[in-house]
């Protein structure tokens, strides 16, 4: 099992990252972070397990045709031009150089189960080219190798049979050069790039073409440069009149059942290697010239793999190295990071903001008469000075940093708020009503606009709600004591009736007393003094405390 350094570093990292961010960050309460934490840290440890997993089976010991997979990072499972180069002389393999992932298939045969390995390791996604070697010098009988492109061609059609798809598929023809033609190698370039859907009519056009406008004008004597660029250009001249002739058809047509390979370019790889006379190109140019091909060994043939210039437009992708991978990680985690605290920050103090508005809003909409709802604004209103006066003496806490910190206005307001608040007047604990405002000399019955004098006792009952109510009539000395008692208690009783129909207030919390004239106010030997002992007097008692 291969174990990635910088997987473990990050995944500690970023469940550190959650953890720092939910403590000091989240906008949310306590519960509410402990159980994303919680979250979090389960679906962390799930896909960590499941990493792991995946690592165990892809190292288990199994016969791969490409173990080389395996040995990959996994950057390189996609984004990167993958090229299946068909016919390799050593065996089934996987190399990955300059950004580019080749896998070498040596046989037809082979060729399903290799792209079947190598799609798999990708995820699903197929190669981007088949790249066909063929060996111009090979010698071979004819024959042979046409049941060999044949081949190959039928394994191709059952590859794209299987993925669903169409390949592009490149011919890379290797032909043998003088030593001297080395340097001028990459004067070729690329032949020919063309479209999956084009006939073999139209590649022998293409081929045509492109030999007529080779510069084949023999080199000025002495000129070793211009002689070896003349000998290169006209062995691929060459090289194209046999693939018009004999490989194309192969690939393109034919009576073959498989279907006509999608060739979309064709180039031509100069290589040191072996001119037989015997090759399927040499008895080609024997044929199309009449001339013997004269058999030159220039060397031991060195087959390199498929090069950056014959990728026909597959740019290959960057392979950055393990340190430089995971500084990048590191970095869009720290960015990752600082946007969610940014944004925290940010919800913290609207969420601030918006509570100290409501707060002196609601505080505000309180009339003087509701002094009880006032005083429990302004308790909110202290708790909520009180904090921003902490920001102020200890810093503003970090979930409301970052620069997003706006409430410093509000300090000062709420404190001229807290200041100006004054406690209402005590409303009065005794009313006293003229009785000449309420009865008609003599009288017990409420007269005619009584009810104006008895507002001040609604306005007493209504600030002390929970008192009871003691209602007591007195008169002036005038007249019978008896008399005057029993006046002065039908008047407190018919008091009494208007108070409980007024309030909604029960009668038992309700007591009347008839004094008469034994508790003057005044003397009652002039006028001034019997007005002012004519009178009914509403008490509101104090609550009794519960033992």
């Amino acid at each position: 099992m291969r174990i990635h350094a910088h997987f473990f570093c990050l995944w500690a990292l970023s469940l550190a990252a959650l953890a720092w961010w939910l403590a000091q960050m989240a906008p949310w309460g306590a519960m509410v972070r402990l159980g994303a934490g919680l979250a979090a840290a389960a679906l962390w440890l799930g896909w960590a397990g499941w990493r792991i997993w995946r690592w165990r089976r892809d190292g288990a010991a199994r016969e791969l045709l490409l173990p080389g997979l395996l040995a990959l990072p996994q950057g390189w499972r996609g984004g990167r031009a993958t090229v299946v180069e068909l016919e390799s002389p050593r065996g089934a393999y996987v190399a990955a150089e300059d950004g580019m992932l080749r896998a070498m298939v040596p046989t037809p045969a082979l060729l399903e189960r290799a792209v079947a390995e190598l799609v798999a390791w990708r995820r699903g996604s197929p190669p981007d080219a088949l790249a066909l070697r063929l060996e111009a010098a090979a010698e071979c009988g004819e024959p042979a190798w046409l049941g060999r492109l044949q081949a190959w061609r039928q394994a191709i059609a059952d590859v794209e049979r299987r993925l669903a798809c169409r390949l592009p598929v490149y011919l890379l023809v290797g032909f043998p050069a003088p030593a001297r033609c080395s340097g001028v190698g990459g004067t070729l370039g690329v032949v020919l790039q063309g479209s999956p859907c084009a006939s073999l009519r139209q590649w022998r056009e293409w081929l045509d073409d492109w030999r007529s406008r080779m510069e084949l004008q023999p080199p000025v004597l002495g000129d070793e440069d211009a002689r070896a660029r003349f000998d290169l250009r006209l062995r691929a001249g060459a090289v194209g009149g046999w693939l018009g002739a004999q490989v194309l058809p192969a690939l393109l047509q034919g009576a073959t059942p498989a279907p006509a390979t999608g060739l979309q370019g064709i180039a031509l790889l100069p290589t040191q290697g072996k001119d037989a006379a015997l090759s399927p190109w040499g008895r080609c140019r024997q044929a199309l010239s009449g001339l013997t091909v004269r058999s030159l060994n220039i060397g031991k043939s060195e087959r390199e793999g498929v090069s950056r210039s014959w990728l026909f437009g597959l740019e290959p992708g960057g392979c950055l190295p393990a340190a430089w991978r995971l500084a990048l990680s590191l970095w869009l985690l720290a960015c990752l990071t600082a946007l969610a605290a940014f944004a925290a920050s940010a919800w913290s103090n609207r969420a601030l903001l918006e509570r100290l508005s409501a707060n002196v809003a609601h505080y505000r909409s309180l009339p003087a008469e509701r002094d009880a709802e006032r005083r429990q604004a302004l308790r909110v209103l202290e708790r909520d000075a009180r904090e921003l006066q902490s920001h102020a003496d200890l810093g503003v806490p970090l979930r409301l940093g970052f620069g997003f910190y706006r409430a410093q206005p509000w300090r000062e307001r709420i404190a001229r708020l807290i200041a100006d608040y004054r406690p209402p007047a005590a409303a009065p604990t005794s009313v006293l009503l003229d009785s000449l405002s309420l009865f008609d000399s003599g009288k017990a019955v409420l007269r005619v606009g009584a009810e104006m004098a008895l507002k001040p006792a609604l306005a007493a009952l209504a600030l002390y709600p929970e008192r009871n109510v003691l209602v007591a009539g007195h008169t002036d000395s005038v007249g019978q004591s008896e008399a005057n008692q029993r006046l002065s208690l039908e008047r407190a009783a018919a008091v009494r009736d208007w108070l409980t129909q007024a309030t909604g207030l029960p009668l038992t919390r309700f007591a009347i007393q008839g004094y008469g004239a034994t508790r003057p106010l005044a003397s009652n030997d002039d006028v001034e003094g019997r007005a002012r002992n004519r009178r009914v007097e509403i008490t509101l008692l104090p609550t009794l405390p519960v033992k």
